[in-house]
């Protein structure tokens, strides 16, 4: 069949593999995790106004957000409640 041929194929990548696992030099851990580079960061200076924006915003989406989660309290409430009135009776 084919048998013969592909191990053949398979003896010839295993010595190709090895040949190049001889070949790789590895000096020193930074070589295989890289180097650390120290990220120096650059922020931005804020004026009174950018916080003061930026402070609206921040109400504004946790009202919003307040508002979603008692609205989810009352739609599960009432789905229970359906549910009891369709099940227990």
């Amino acid at each position: 069949m084919g048998g013969e041929g592909s191990m053949m194929h398979a003896i010839k990548s295993l010595k190709a593999n090895r040949s190049m696992l001889k070949k790789r030099k590895l000096a020193s851990k930074d070589d295989v995790y890289g180097k650390k580079n120290v990220t120096k960061l650059h922020f931005k200076k804020s004026t009174q106004r950018d916080v003061a924006r930026i402070r609206k915003k921040m109400f504004i989406q946790k009202e919003k957000e307040k508002r979603q989660m008692f609205y989810a309290v009352i739609a599960t409430a009432l789905l229970f409640f359906v549910m009891y009135l369709l099940f227990v009776q």
